[in-house]
C-alpha cells in the first residue's frame, strides 16, 4: 500500500503535476519517491553532493515506445539557489547550451536543466537521432509545467560582467573557503590581465547575521560599527583574502595578493558601492 502511495505522489511534486503525456509513449510510474534517507540507493556516493545542497525528494517517469525508452529524473530542491548550485556543479561551459527552464544543456543521450527548485535530468541510451530529439521535447514539456521564474537568482546580478567566465558562476550551501561558518554564497570566478581569482557573495536576512559571519573571518580586526568595513588578509586556508562587509551582505575575493588590493576593491565597490 504505501510503495502505491509513493508512486502515486511521484507525478505529483508540491502540488504540481509536472510530468506530461509523450505522444507516443507509454508512461510508466514504477519507482518510488526517493527523499534524503534513501537518495543513496539510488545514485549511491553522488548523494553526498545533492544532500549538501538542500535535496528535497527525487521522482522518475520512463516514457517507453518498443525498445527505446526515456527516463525523467527530478530532483527537487529547497529553494532555487540550491537547485541552481547542483545543476551548476554538473555542468560544463563547454557544453551545447539549449533554451530549457532557466539554461539547459544538451548531448547524446542526456538532456539537463533547472529551473526554480527543480533541477530536471533526462537520459535514453538509443542512438536514434528521433528518440534524441523526442526527448529535447520532452525537456521543454516539462520545463513548460514547472512554475516560476525563467531568470537565474538575482543576486548574481550583483557579479561585475568584466572578466567575468561565462558559466562558471555556482552556489555554495557549506564551509564556504574551507570555513564551517561560512555558509550560503554564490561564486563567479574571473581572469583579468593574467590574473585568475574568484568572487563570493553573502547576502543575509539581517546585519546581525553578516557581521557575525565577518567578524568570525576577520577576528579582532573587525569593527561591527563600521557601515564599510573592508579588510584584506592572510588567510590559513586560502592565502591573501580581501573581504568586505556591509549591512547584511559580504563580499569575499580570493586569488589576488595584496599587490592587487585596488584591482579587489574596485570590484567590491562595484558590488557593494562605494
Amino acid at each position: 500500500m504505501l510503495a502505491g502511495i509513493a508512486v502515486a505522489l511521484s507525478v505529483v511534486m508540491n502540488g504540481q503535476q509536472l510530468f506530461p503525456e509523450l505522444k507516443g509513449y507509454r508512461a510508466v510510474d514504477e519507482y518510488p519517491v526517493y527523499t534524503p534517507d534513501d537518495l543513496w540507493d539510488y545514485i549511491n556516493g553522488a548523494a553526498d553532493g545533492y544532500l549538501a545542497l538542500g535535496f528535497a525528494d527525487l521522482t522518475i517517469r520512463e516514457y517507453v515506445r518498443g525498445k527505446n525508452k526515456i527516463k525523467a529524473e527530478i530532483y527537487r530542491f529547497g529553494n532555487d539557489s540550491q537547485a541552481f548550485g547542483m545543476y551548476s556543479m554538473e555542468r560544463s561551459p563547454g557544453y551545447d547550451f539549449i533554451r530549457a527552464g532557466v539554461q539547459g544543456y544538451s548531448e547524446q543521450g542526456l538532456v539537463h536543466f533547472y529551473k526554480d527548485r527543480y533541477y530536471v535530468k533526462l537520459m535514453t541510451h538509443s542512438g536514434s537521432a528521433k528518440v534524441n530529439a523526442k526527448m529535447r521535447d520532452l525537456a521543454l514539456l516539462i520545463s513548460g509545467r514547472i512554475e516560476g521564474s525563467n531568470d537565474f537568482p538575482a543576486l548574481l546580478k550583483l557579479f561585475p560582467a568584466e572578466g567575468r567566465l561565462q558559466d562558471q558562476e555556482t552556489y555554495l550551501l557549506e564551509s564556504v573557503l574551507g570555513h564551517g561558518f561560512l555558509r550560503k554564497a554564490f561564486r563567479a570566478s574571473y581572469e583579468l590581465d593574467g590574473d585568475r581569482f574568484d568572487i563570493y557573495l553573502f547576502s543575509r536576512d539581517g546585519e546581525e547575521e553578516a557581521a557575525l559571519m565577518a567578524g568570525s573571518l576577520a577576528g579582532d580586526a573587525f569593527d561591527a560599527s563600521e557601515e564599510f568595513f573592508k579588510y584584506a588578509f592572510e588567510d590559513g586556508y586560502n592565502g591573501v583574502l580581501h573581504m568586505a562587509r556591509r549591512g547584511s551582505t559580504m563580499v569575499i575575493v580570493s586569488g589576488l595578493g595584496f599587490d592587487k588590493t585596488p584591482v579587489a576593491e574596485r570590484y567590491i565597490a562595484s558590488m557593494l558601492g562605494e
